[in-house]
C-alpha cells in the first residue's frame, strides 16, 4: 500500500523488517527488488531479490508476472537478448494478469529487443479480452504506423473507434493521418476538425499545416514517435 501511495522510504523499511523475520518473504522480496530496481546503483541486488521471489510458491502470480517483465526490461536494457526473451516467455502464460500499462510495457522490450511481431501478438491477444482499453489500442496503433509500416492495419483500428468517446488527443489527429495516406480523405477532414473543434484556438501550427494537406490531397506517409 505504501509503494502504491509512493511512499517508497517507508515502503523498504517494512520490507526490511519482514526479511529479518524472513529471508525467503515473497512478498518483501518482490517489494524491496522492485523499489531497489528503480537505481542503476541497486539494480544488481534487484536482480537478484526479484529471481528468487519468483521460485517462491506462494507469491501471487499476477506479482510474478510484474517481476518477469521487471526483469525482462533490465535485461534488455542491459542488451542481455536471451535473458530478457526468457523472462517475457515465462509472462506469455499469464498474459490474463497483465494490466494495460503492463502490456505496452511488454511491448516496449520485444520493440527494443527488435521483436515488433512479437510485440503486435503481445498487444492484439490482450485486445481480444480487454477491446475497450483505448490506451492499449493506441500503443497498437503507434506500433503498425511507425515500426509494422502497416497503415492498412492501422486504418482498421481508426474506422472502429468511437470518437465521441475517446479520451486521447492524438488519436484523432494520428487517425487523420493515416486515412488521408490511405485515401479517405473526406474522414480524415471530419477528424481533423472534431480534433479543432475540441483545441479551439489552442491548436498548433502543425495541426492547421496538416489540415491543409488533407485538403490538398497531399499527406505523406511519415510518423515518428513524436507523433504519438
Amino acid at each position: 500500500m505504501r509503494m502504491a501511495e509512493g511512499k517508497q522510504t517507508s515502503a523498504l523499511e517494512l520490507f526490511d523488517r519482514a526479511l529479518k523475520s524472513n529471508a525467503s518473504e515473497p512478498l518483501a522480496l518482490y517489494g524491496k527488488g522492485m523499489l531497489l530496481s528503480e537505481e542503476q546503483i541497486t539494480e544488481n541486488i534487484a536482480v537478484a531479490m526479484l529471481k528468487q521471489a519468483v521460485t517462491e510458491s506462494n507469491l501471487r502470480e499476477k506479482l510474478k508476472a510484474m517481476a518477469y517483465l521487471r526483469l525482462a526490461e533490465i535485461y534488455a536494457l542491459r542488451s542481455e537478448r536471451d535473458e530478457a526473451m526468457q523472462n517475457l516467455d515465462k509472462i506469455s502464460g499469464t498474459a490474463r494478469l497483465i494490466d494495460s500499462q503492463g502490456v505496452r510495457r511488454v511491448a516496449g522490450v520485444y520493440l527494443k529487443l527488435k521483436e515488433k511481431d512479437r510485440a503486435r501478438e503481445a498487444l492484439t491477444a490482450y485486445l481480444e479480452t480487454h477491446n475497450n482499453d483505448e490506451e492499449a489500442e493506441y500503443y497498437l496503433l503507434k506500433l503498425y504506423s511507425i515500426h509494422l509500416k502497416d497503415l492498412k492495419s492501422a486504418g482498421k483500428i481508426c474506422a472502429k473507434v468511437d470518437w465521441q468517446k475517446s479520451r486521447i488527443p492524438g488519436y484523432l489527429l494520428n487517425c487523420s493521418k493515416i486515412l488521408a495516406v490511405l485515401n479517405d480523405y473526406t474522414t480524415a477532414l471530419s477528424l481533423i476538425d472534431l480534433h479543432l473543434k475540441r483545441t479551439g484556438q489552442g491548436a498548433p501550427k502543425e495541426v492547421h499545416e496538416l489540415r491543409d494537406a488533407i485538403n490538398r490531397k497531399r499527406v505523406k506517409a511519415d510518423f515518428a514517435e513524436a507523433d504519438f
